[in-house]
């Protein structure tokens, strides 16, 4: 059941992102025979071939990547130690990998459907039928020591212009954290049916940046129902000499008890002025909570990260 639903997933995204083709990367369909075709004998040096079949920019993950690939592994080959900047669910169709997890923990699920979150650092050997999660913060590689390619299906949901896979020693750009106490300025609020609001929000807040002072303003649109689902809208940040950085938004509020939701949301750079008047992409995150119904004072976070400026 298990690789039925993940098979159907890799179907799905592969039916919907736009197709890029067998396209082979040099790198340090998901199918449920795990036979290999001639097509995915490893060629590169390294032994480890990555092929993209497709990839797009979703609507609902401002600011995110996703990617649909297959990696496969010659028999005595090795992956660099990476890191990805984002998430990955990876699928082994053929062969057994050799998985070392450096640090973090990673969830895997075998292919009789135990599932269990292995920490590092730890090696573990996963037969083909087994599926892994990749967060932010694991460092990990992938070896082969068996005697046929090992093949790996990838769904990667990664920031803006972050690579494929990070190599330890060259890391993600340190991001922006800006936290901020934001209260209702305006709101236009309707009731319909059993418990379901709909309407708008505008909160606004100060916070700090390298010690200066930062003015934040959330316009959200919002529909919920017992004051949980989906919001989105826009983020704008003003800077202490007058530059401004906006965001658009996605993402969910839920319902935690009876007097405390969460919220969470991705962030996809629109564009800025001043210091920021170059900057086209960027993303990142939003978390929050609040004590009360729409309307009630959010304690937010925000994390963000921007390309870094080309030498002047």
């Amino acid at each position: 059941m298990k690789r039925s639903v993940l098979s159907l997933i890799l179907a799905t995204c592969t039916g919907t992102i736009a197709l890029s083709g067998a396209v082979v990367f040099s790198s340090a369909g998901a199918s449920s025979d795990s036979r290999v075709r001639a097509s995915e004998q490893p060629t590169s040096r390294s032994g480890v071939v990555k092929y993209a079949h497709g990839e797009t920019f979703p609507t609902n993950a401002p600011g995110q990547h996703l990617f649909l690939q297959k990696v496969v592994i010659a028999p005595g080959a090795q992956m660099s130690t990476h890191f990805h900047q984002g998430t990955q669910v990876a699928y082994v169709s053929a062969g057994i990998l050799n998985y070392d997890v450096v640090s973090g923990t990673v969830a895997i699920t075998k292919p009789n459907g135990v599932s269990r979150s292995v920490v590092g650092p730890r090696t573990i050997r996963l037969p083909a039928g087994s599926t892994l999660v990749e967060t932010p913060s694991l460092v990990h590689y992938g070896s082969n020591a068996g005697t046929t390619p090992v093949v790996i299906q990838l769904a990667s949901l990664l920031e803006n212009g972050a690579p494929l896979s990070t190599p330890v020693g060259l890391p993600a750009v340190a991001p922006t954290v800006i936290a901020a106490a934001l209260s209702s300025s305006r709101t236009t609020l309707h009731s319909v049916g059993t418990n379901v609001r709909y309407g708008w929000n505008d909160l606004e807040g100060d916070g700090t940046f390298d010690s200066q002072p930062v003015h934040v303003e959330m316009l959200g649109n919002v529909a919920y129902t017992a004051g949980t689902g989906q919001f989105f809208g826009f983020v704008t940040f003003t800077f202490h000499d007058g530059s401004t950085l906006g965001f658009q938004m996605q993402g969910q509020a839920t319902t935690v008890s009876e007097t405390l939701v969460t919220v969470a949301a991705s962030l996809g750079v629109l564009g800025g002025t001043g210091d920021y008047a170059g900057a086209t992409s960027g993303s990142g995150i939003f978390t929050g909570s609040r004590n009360g119904p729409v309307g009630s004072p959010v304690d937010a976070t925000f994390t963000y990260t921007l390309p870094p400026s080309p030498p002047s």
